[in-house]
């Protein structure tokens, strides 16, 4: 399909010269008029491209579609008891082509949570049943070869240090546990069980995805970094403990080279690398969640709405906004959306990263995936009760839609890697379109 360009941007008010006087025409001389003048403007001297035929991957109904960078997986449905272990097929596929890669099998029950595929290992993280039991088996690329299996979650793989980061929950295991393994044998490299009264979390995400720390702060007031890779704490402080944390807990949240620790009474950000104190900032935690993506800023938004935006060096209150529950970070601009009640929506908009102003909107386009080399965002817009899915390249420049094509016979989960859409159809298969080039 040929592109399109929709411009959103401001649009400046002019006097048109008064019309002269003319004849009245029949209406449908008129409407032909018209409608020679819009198939000129819409095509042009250059004939549309006919709308390119997307790369259809069979599955059926109750299959789990897992869209992975550059890889596309597809996992055949569990049996009627979710608790019962069954060899479940995971099909691997390339993208943005489409070509199949690998065909694997896995002994996994329940609910797949996560597939991945890490040097020559594909693993498969599950829950097993209703009660929230988690698992995680490791196969041989391409093979039904179990290598290993742990009742934890997968939480991020490191091929280049050939380890696995997962947690693992239950009355069996203690309570929380955290685990560092060795890809290839699963033979454990390190463990920890924090305190219950406390929290840890993973943070300082690589390029791969794989978190390098692990951070615990407990409600003694201690505060520690781990080494993901090799387990060892590379630092520990000591810090002063406000009466809240007793009664109501510690809160740490990563936020890219940083980590903050708090409740009601403040916060500290503390520098990931060594915990040195960065700042401290009478913010409160509690029922919050923190995006630390947010173009130089740290974006806190409410459980319940809401979003406040402080300046990632000093902690220092930017702005706030009553509207906005996401941000998508795009050059110095955000793209936001929000809701109001349970069924009007805003607009997604694009406000001023540093103040929040706003700059203009998307009308009803949605963003998917993240921001695409060239700045731009993939949009969706697709009419409730249709199978059409229209799709776009937003630029928050710009506020200008530029139409990329159409997705039919489309049942609405669509995934975005910048290069193609993936969206699951109405027989339950798997279409990939590509996004560039169009």
């Amino acid at each position: 399909m040929g592109d399109v360009v929709i411009d959103l941007g401001e649009l400046r008010h002019q006097q048109p010269a008064p019309a002269p006087a003319r004849r009245r025409r029949h209406p449908r001389v008129a409407l032909a008029a018209v409608t020679v003048v819009l198939t000129a403007l819409a095509g042009g001297a250059v004939p549309r491209a006919a709308p390119r035929a997307p790369v259809v991957v069979p599955a059926a109904l109750g299959d789990t579609m897992i869209v992975e960078r550059d890889l596309l997986h597809v996992v055949d449905a569990p049996g009627p008891r979710l608790s019962e272990v069954r060899d479940r097929v995971v099909r691997t596929y390339a993208l943005p082509a489409g070509e199949p890669l690998l065909r694997t099998t896995a002994p996994v029950p329940g609910s797949i949570l996560a597939v991945t595929l890490a040097g020559g290992t594909v693993l498969v993280s599950y829950q097993a049943d209703t009660v929230a039991a988690e698992g995680t088996v490791a196969v041989a690329a391409g093979t039904a070869r179990l290598l290993w299996q742990v009742p934890a979650r997968l939480l991020g793989v490191s091929a280049a240090d050939g380890v696995v980061l997962l947690r693992g929950t239950g009355p069996r295991l203690g309570g929380v546990t955290w685990y560092g393994l060795d890809l290839a044998t699963g033979r454990t490299r390190w463990t920890v069980r924090p305190p219950g009264a406390g929290q840890t979390t993973e943070a300082g995400h690589a390029a791969d995805g794989f978190p390098r720390r692990l951070v615990t702060a407990t409600a003694a007031g201690h505060v520690e970094a781990r080494d993901t890779v090799s387990g060892r704490v590379v630092a520990a402080v000591d810090v002063a403990v406000p009466p809240s944390w007793s009664r109501r807990g510690v809160t740490v949240w990563p936020a890219g080279d940083l980590v903050l620790v708090g409740g009601l009474g403040g916060v500290t950000a503390y520098l990931l690398s060594d915990l040195r104190r960065r700042w401290t900032s009478a913010l409160d935690l509690a029922g919050r969640w923190v995006e630390a993506d947010c173009a130089g800023g740290i974006c806190l938004f409410g459980y319940r709405g809401g979003v406040e935006v402080v300046d990632r060096a000093t902690g220092a209150h930017r702005w706030s906004s009553p509207r906005w529950t996401s941000a998508l970070e795009a050059g110095p601009h955000l793209l936001v959306t929000g809701a109001e009640g349970l069924e009007a929506r805003y607009p997604l908009a694009v406000v001023d990263a540093r103040t929040g102003a706003p700059r203009g909107d998307f009308g009803g386009w949605r963003a998917v995936g993240a921001v695409r080399t060239d700045g731009t965002v993939v949009g969706l817009r697709q009419r409730i009760g249709d199978d059409v899915v229209r799709y776009a390249a937003l630029d928050p420049r710009t506020r200008a839609v530029r139409v990329l094509g159409e997705a039919t016979g489309v049942s609405g989960d669509c995934r975005s890697t910048g290069e193609v859409l993936v969206c699951r159809r109405i027989d339950a298969s798997v279409a990939i379109w590509p996004l560039t080039g169009s």
